[in-house]
């Protein structure tokens, strides 16, 4: 019987799981030289853990990297109690993830529903008093952190997956996307059938239709709000914007459409989803409003000389800025009594592509037609001014912010990736430019922002981290046989994987002493469509044009192994994780989306 909640996964007497080094905390302990003081009366002569209050004990085991914490509890039973009354591993676990990915696993998490909690457990450990034992600490503050990391072991254990199918959704012709909401109870659709769907979780587990949303063309994209409570979905052709809400039954209605008179290139959700932004050919963007009664109201038409080709809030979503072909930027921002007035106008030489703000929204990066990127910084005076021009022998690919917006990152055509800092007299400087035999596609932080990943024309994909002096290093190359489609980072940014042409995905880890080694090579007949990482980073997902889906999971000893297989009739276009890891759906170009729930084979 369990009477607590065991890891033994991670803390049994057997050998330490080589892959716990990818599922510490951040850098922490001596690694980043936190010192801890004993009292005088110590120092004269040797003192071991068993010898210090245990109060003293737990603040040093916090400062240690899960690895660490691992090894320590193998030491005695009085650590192993120590350790395992703190739940000190599933925090250090916990902590490795970014602090919105935290908070993700937090919100999904039905916490104050004792059944729901069960429901989520139950399709991988028959042990009822495990789960018992779990759910009575489900009012403290690290019961996510321990409930997360409870299930994850419990998933990794599983030798196989069994994949029950909820929902069948069919398309007349093939699916531009399939996308969770954020809470993963909801999906919505999106087909060429001029048609968007939106599917719904019930209590019993069934996914059931909730609504269809009809269109006179293509329907391009459809994405929920951030609070699962409204789906917008955009269709260019017609050029309309339609936003549909969800009702206190859980029904859906129609709130509003947006017309353009010509096509629609975008339209998105505020981050705090009380907004709307659209793009268009027209040559205006168009702000709509959520009021208190629960309608949709515009707010403002922003206009340029020529189309629009982007409009993007800010993630406080306080600014937008638009770019547009009549070589200029707008920032609108949003004030004290609901209005929208604009701040800026940027002028450049040739188009804008797109304009993105820095997560803290202090910075905004343009793409330029004319193979440059500029930096603008805004002044503590709320004014806009220009910090750096970025210039490029040829296209530029992509541009991002580093998670904690210190540094910029672009990709181009000219065969080249470069990474600026910034310094702290709010200059913008080059750090490194990193280099390929043919044009870097794309480029990507991880999540920490320690690393970047870069792929290639060339066939290759490089991952670079920092030195101890600041200057950044190549830390290894990722090489294919055919072109690589992405390279994606773990969530808890320990593990990239790469999908390939070449029928294959690549899986690199992190190391201990900071180099990045492959794992493994998952094989396919046919290209890779998709790889991605499960909210936890524990298995991966992917998807080929052979109509297979495979899942693949890590075990104790670091290894990765197929733990299911999917297969469609025709070509898997995507395929991914819902947020709470317990569903996957998988789009295929027969027009049909799948959802599936995971479950161990018995």
């Amino acid at each position: 019987m369990h009477s607590e909640v065991s890891h033994t996964g991670i803390s049994g007497s057997y050998s330490l799981p080589a892959n716990l080094e990818r599922l510490g905390v951040e850098e922490s302990g001596v690694s980043a030289c936190r010192s801890v003081t004993l009292p005088d009366t110590e120092i004269n002569k040797t003192t071991s853990l068993h010898d210090l209050p245990e109060e003293i004990t737990l603040k040093i085991i916090r400062l240690l990297e899960l690895r660490d914490i691992a090894r320590l509890q193998q030491v005695s039973s009085y650590l192993h109690r120590v350790i395992k009354n703190d739940h000190a591993l599933a925090k250090a676990w916990y902590q490795r993830f970014s602090s919105p990915h935290q908070y993700q696993l937090k919100k999904i998490l039905p916490a104050q529903d004792k059944e729901q909690l069960r429901n989520w457990l139950r399709p991988f450990t028959k042990d009822e008093a495990l789960v018992k034992s779990l759910i009575k600490y489900r009012k403290t503050v690290y019961f996510p952190a321990l409930f997360h990391f409870t299930r994850t072991e419990l998933m990794s254990r599983c030798k196989t997956f069994h994949l029950d199918t909820k929902a069948t959704i069919a398309h007349n012709i093939g699916v531009s996307s399939a996308v969770f909401s954020n809470h993963g109870r909801h999906l919505v659709t999106a087909s060429y059938d001029n048609t968007a769907k939106i599917y719904g979780q019930e209590d019993d587990g069934k996914w059931v239709e909730k609504m269809t949303i009809f269109h006179d063309h293509f329907v391009d994209s459809a994405t929920f709000s951030a609070n699962d409570c409204h789906v917008l979905t955009v269709c260019g052709w017609d050029n309309k914007v339609k936003i549909h809400g969800m009702k206190a039954d859980g029904s859906w209605e129609e709130k509003t459409t947006i017309s353009h008179e010509d096509f629609v290139e975008s339209a998105t959700f505020s981050p705090d989803g009380c907004f709307v932004v659209t793009a268009s050919n027209d040559n205006t963007a168009e702000i709509y409003g959520l009021g208190v009664d629960g309608s949709w109201e515009q707010k403002l038409t922003i206009s340029h000389n020529r189309r629009i080709t982007s409009a993007t809030f800010s993630a406080d979503s306080f600014h937008v800025v638009t770019g547009s072909y009549d070589m200029t930027s707008k920032i609108l921002s949003r004030e004290a009594d609901g209005s929208w007035k604009e701040k800026a106008t940027i002028s450049h030489d040739n188009w804008v592509e797109s304009a993105t703000f820095s997560a803290d929204d202090r910075h905004l990066v343009t793409m330029c037609w004319a193979f440059e990127v500029k930096i603008y910084s805004q002044e503590n005076d709320g004014l806009w001014q220009e910090k750096l021009t970025i210039p490029h022998d040829r296209w530029v690919s992509s541009v991002i912010f580093s998670p904690d917006a210190s540094r910029l990152l672009t990709a181009s055509f000219d065969k080249t990736a470069k990474i600026f800092g910034l310094k702290a007299d709010g200059s913008w400087s080059e750090e490194t430019t990193i280099s390929h035999s043919c044009g870097v596609h794309s480029a990507a932080f991880s999540p920490d922002g320690n690393y970047i990943v870069t792929v290639s024309e060339d066939k290759t994909a490089k991952i670079c981290g920092p030195k101890d002096d600041g200057s950044w290093e190549e830390k290894v190359t990722i090489s294919h046989r055919n072109s690589i489609i992405s390279a994606t980072f773990s969530p808890d940014g320990r593990s990239v994987v790469t999908a390939s042409k070449d029928g294959t995905a690549k899986i690199y880890g992190l190391k201990t002493d900071g180099s990045w080694q492959e794992e493994t090579t998952l094989s396919h007949d046919s290209r890779i469509n998709t790889a991605s990482f499960s909210p936890d980073g524990r298995h991966v997902l992917t998807a080929t044009r052979d109509g297979s889906v495979k899942i693949y999971g890590q075990e104790m000893d670091g290894s990765w192994v197929e733990k299911a297989i999917i297969f469609h009739d025709g070509s898997i276009d995507s395929a991914s994780f819902s947020s709470d890891g317990h569903h996957l759906v998988t789009t295929c170009t027969d027009g049909t989306v799948q959802i599936y729930r995971l479950s161990m084979n018995h």
